[in-house]
């Protein structure tokens, strides 16, 4: 079944950034209340210190997602760095956190619900079992989700994208409208004398090396990580993006400045308008108690917020079940777990194994309704794994060093011929400090992640010794692609231009990652007979002539005439399976016309135009 269907590219920009904005932007709807609990006054602090982690993980991932863009992320990099061992390792690593992103952002979408039906939050008897009314509507979402992405990643994309443009227009409005009208600066700088709450917290293992108000802040900054966590879903869903080299890294830039922005802006206000205890006491719903202090419209307001901030927990919970099956369906593809697991749907090519078994023990996990504690337990996976991600970026800049980069990250130095990132050293060295705190201070988060790491390569072992392979044999490698794929590109060339101002134009807007294929468009006059044969050989000659120019220049190209109209035209780009098609002419004439040429493409393939002066 999973031989006859793959993953569809169905995902665009927008639908990135969605993506990673769903699973990360979320995040501030339930974390200022929680790490207001235990960094107080300095809770930006706590936020500003964990962003490092954030943005220099987060400029990796884009680097690696355009580098390798197939489902797994972080599995795909450490298979391709350090073979199928460490590959696992963090793949089996990043699969715990979305397994508890899907019960965290479950608990606190039904948290926000709970807001406006305050019912929800009674206890439900059910067979003999007193069970948490927000846990049990938690794990109700998870069911909806799960059959939501059972029918596809189109409609779960955009079920993504609907929800983020409404949350961040949403979040915009209580950032205006409380900054204007509900934000007391006194309160906010009164707020800077509590360095860390000064008292003994629950979930905190305490070292007694430091007071109790260091202890708990440096607790927040490990909590304040968990408004940060997810940017890898972008990576995730890079077998399904169309034309990944041109999107992911946009999506990923564009988010982390979106994250981040929002997260501190909203802690600050958080302090200015009720105070750090106040945010702690409304850990469920910290956004609507916001809102409901701007005066004149704060009832009306808070409700509308609170409906708002359950979607977009839930849109985070969703895009936990894709990321979680994502990971679970890459480490079977490349021979890490059961073949079972990356069976797909034969008519909706989803990986319906994978989404409901790991989304279940996600959804199980939210039946307990413990915000806190199911936080407590958060950042493990995903610190490891971004720890690792770092570090596997150092090594296939010297593995994978000629290959083909669309975009990388900044700051590089060059040692021994070997081009370094100063991005990924910070990073490898900020998650590698956060990764350490958490083991120290998070007594559940280090049973839990520790167990779910033994138990992981307890099953990875007896797996590999089942089919009869090394434990460190390198044969998921085998399976991934050189790094230097071709983005497939139709150029559209009609008679009589010019092939050097063609060349030029390529040269200045197509990188070298993309294989050329030269269509040109030919017109036959009426009447036909030899001037249009004249006609076509005079026009193979001048394609031929671009054909060498760009075959020196270093592209991969073929040419070839199609006669005909649009129907055939569309039919040809099809049979050459292209990813885009570019359409050539001068900015005036795009000015003018808006698009120029084909108005219509197949499914699938983008417009590019290419500009001739």
């Amino acid at each position: 079944m999973s031989k006859k269907v793959s993953l569809k590219r169905e995902i665009g920009l927008l639908g990135s950034f969605s993506m990673g904005f769903a699973d990360v932007g979320a995040d501030v709807f339930l974390a200022i209340g929680i790490v207001a609990l235990y960094a107080a006054g300095f809770s930006p602090l706590a936020f500003l210190i964990a962003s490092i982690c954030y943005i220099t993980t987060g400029l990796v991932y884009a680097e690696l997602s355009e580098l390798y863009p197939y489902a797994g992320g972080a599995q795909v990099y450490g298979t391709k760095a350090g073979g199928d061992a460490l590959g696992f390792l963090m793949g089996w690593a990043i699969l715990l956190d979305y397994v508890l992103n899907i019960a965290l952002f479950s608990i606190a979408s039904a948290g926000y619900l709970s807001f406006i039906l305050p019912n929800l939050r009674e206890e439900i008897s059910f067979l003999g079992l007193e069970l948490s009314g927000v846990g049990v509507t938690a794990f109700s979402i998870v069911i909806f989700l799960i059959i939501l992405n059972i029918i596809g990643i189109k409609e779960s994309s955009d079920f993504n994208v609907v929800l983020v443009l409404v949350t961040i227009a949403t979040e915009l409005a209580v950032l205006s409208l409380g900054y204007l009208y509900a934000f007391d600066l006194d309160r906010f700088f009164e707020q800077l004398n509590y360095f860390g709450n000064p008292e003994g917290v629950k979930y905190v293992s305490y070292t007694g090396l430091l007071d109790v108000r260091t202890e708990n802040f440096l607790y927040g900054v490990t909590l304040a990580m968990s408004s940060y966590i997810g940017i890898e879903s972008i990576a995730q869903a890079a077998e399904e993006t169309r034309n990944p080299w041109k999107h992911l890294h946009r999506a990923f830039k564009i988010g982390i400045v979106a994250v981040v922005f929002f997260t501190l802006a909203f802690s600050i206000l958080g302090l200015g308008v009720l105070g750090w205890e106040v945010l702690a006491e409304e850990a469920y719903n910290p956004i609507a108690s916001i809102a409901s202090k701007v005066p004149v419209i704060g009832g009306i307001f808070s409700l509308s917020v609170a409906f708002v901030a359950f979607a977009i927990n839930m849109v985070s919970t969703n895009t936990g079940v894709i990321g979680v099956s994502r990971v679970v369906y890459s480490m079977s593809r490349f021979k890490m777990l059961p073949k079972v697991f990356s069976r797909l749907h034969p008519t909706r090519a989803t990986p319906y194994v994978s989404i409901i078994v790991f989304s279940l023990i996600g959804g199980s996990l939210a039946l307990t309704g413990e915000i806190h504690f199911v936080a407590s337990l958060y950042n493990f996976g995903a610190l490891l794994s971004y720890f690792l991600v770092n570090l596997s970026h150092i090594r296939l800049r010297k593995i994978d060093k000629e290959a083909y980069r669309h975009w990388k990250t900044p700051l590089n130095i060059k040692i021994k011929g070997v081009e370094y990132s100063l991005v990924s050293i910070v990073g490898l060295v900020s998650t590698g400090v956060l990764f350490s705190l958490v083991v120290i201070y998070h007594p559940d988060g280090r049973i839990l992640g520790f167990t779910w790491m033994f138990i992981g390569a307890l099953l990875y072992v007896a797996y590999r010794k089942a089919k009869g392979w090394g434990v460190f044999e390198r044969r998921s490698v085998e399976e991934i692609p050189p790094a230097t794929p071709h983005l497939r590109t139709a150029v559209i060339v009609k008679p009589g231009v010019d092939p050097r101002r063609v060349l030029a134009a390529i040269e200045t807007q197509l990188p070298r990652i993309h294989r050329i294929f030269l269509i040109g468009h030919l017109d036959i006059p009426s009447g036909g007979g030899k001037v249009a044969v004249d006609l076509a050989k005079e026009f193979d000659r001048e394609l031929e002539t671009l054909e060498r120019l760009l075959r020196e220049a270093g592209y991969l190209v073929e040419h070839r005439i199609f006669v005909g109209g649009e129907d055939g035209l569309m039919r040809l780009l099809s049979d050459l399976s292209v990813d885009q098609a570019a359409f050539i002419a001068p900015k005036r004439v795009f000015r003018k016309a808006g698009r120029w040429g084909l108005l219509r493409l197949p499914a699938g393939v983008e417009p590019i135009y290419l500009y001739i002066d």
